[in-house]
């Protein structure tokens, strides 16, 4: 075996594996590689397993950080969807972690795998190279083969309704036409996250970005020509479109729901082009409140436990990150309050 890490990755061979691996996610792609390392101060690392001319693992790492002097208690690498396999190699998989853990032992404080898939198979090997199961929950809801009125049918009630009577209102939703589009939704979902969510969020450039490339979906949600909504995903031909970010302006219309709409035209898009699921990309601790959890999961998804898998690499600056957190958690509630 031997590592192959960045350019020495052969895109063509990328592609094999990607059809052969039983855990083929859209942010695993060269397309997803690509596209983070086209964005100003992003940047990912592919690395590859080489078996006598086939890879046989491959991780997308990509790095992140908060601004200014928080980023040097935050820097971590983060893998989104999971680890793409040959088969069951776990002998290939161990090596790939092995280099992972030497390569970052000084360069990140963490690094965290977000499944995508169920990898308990693997557990023994993940947690014989420090990568150690964290539950957590997702909710995915499957669209290959299913007509619209069918996933329509396994909404609860009430959604569907309010899906309904805001497309008689008026209200529709398309792919992104232009960038003048794209970004009026940026700015809707940058007030959301300004004053409600309060978590950072990737400035204009990200979003833009993710319209140009292969790998990104944006659906606008309009009424009287008027953006209103909408969510920002990636997806792969083949695979799932996974949900990012989607938003709607607040109490807009007591007859129109942009959000709930937002959903519906990426759940149309995954089944006119026979996808396998919508991902909602993430659902909160199980036993947890999560309340948009609940919210997810009346658009007739399932939840579902494939958790993450976590490697603390600097305990120490680990915890003062963690405690940072939480003094500013702490504070933001007490402003609400």
């Amino acid at each position: 075996m031997k590592l192959l890490q960045n350019s020495q990755v052969d895109v063509s061979k990328w592609n094999k594996l990607i059809i052969s691996s039983q855990f083929p996610s859209p942010f695993q792609t060269t397309e997803f590689y690509n596209f983070y390392n086209s964005i100003e101060k992003y940047n990912a690392d592919v690395f590859a397993v080489d078996e006598d001319g086939l890879l046989t693992s491959l991780v997308v790492v990509t790095i992140q950080k908060e601004k200014g002097i928080k980023g040097y208690f935050s820097i971590r690498g983060i893998v989104y969807g999971g680890i793409l396999l040959s088969e069951n190699n776990e002998a290939s998989l161990s090596f790939l972690l092995k280099y992972l853990n030497n390569y970052y032992k000084n360069k990140l404080i963490y690094i965290e795998i977000r499944n995508n898939f169920d990898f308990s198979k693997f557990n023994a090997v993940f947690q014989f190279n420090n990568f150690i199961y964290q539950s957590h929950l997702n909710v995915q809801l499957n669209t290959f083969n299913y007509s619209i009125e069918t996933i329509l049918s396994n909404m609860k009630y009430n959604r569907r309704r309010e899906i309904n009577i805001s497309y008689k209102e008026g209200a529709v939703v398309d792919e992104a036409k232009n960038e003048n589009e794209v970004v009026a939704l940026f700015d809707i979902l940058k007030n959301l996250y300004t004053n409600r969510v309060k978590l950072p969020l990737p400035n204009l450039n990200y979003f833009i970005g993710l319209y140009r490339s292969k790998i990104g979906k944006v659906f606008i949600v309009k009424h009287h020509n008027k953006v209103i909504g909408g969510s920002f995903c990636i997806f792969h031909q083949g695979m799932s479109i996974n949900t990012i970010y989607y938003a709607g302006i607040r109490n807009y219309h007591k007859k129109i729901f942009p959000t709930h709409l937002a959903i519906m035209g990426v759940t149309e898009f995954a089944i006119k082009n026979n996808l396998k699921m919508v991902d909602f990309m993430g659902a909160g601790k199980p036993g947890k409140e999560y309340g948009v959890r609940d919210y997810k999961l009346e658009f007739g998804g399932e939840l579902v436990e494939h958790g993450r898998y976590l490697n603390i690499l600097n305990p120490l600056l680990y915890k003062i990150g963690i405690l940072g957190l939480s003094v500013l958690s702490k504070l933001k509630n007490e402003n609400i309050n």
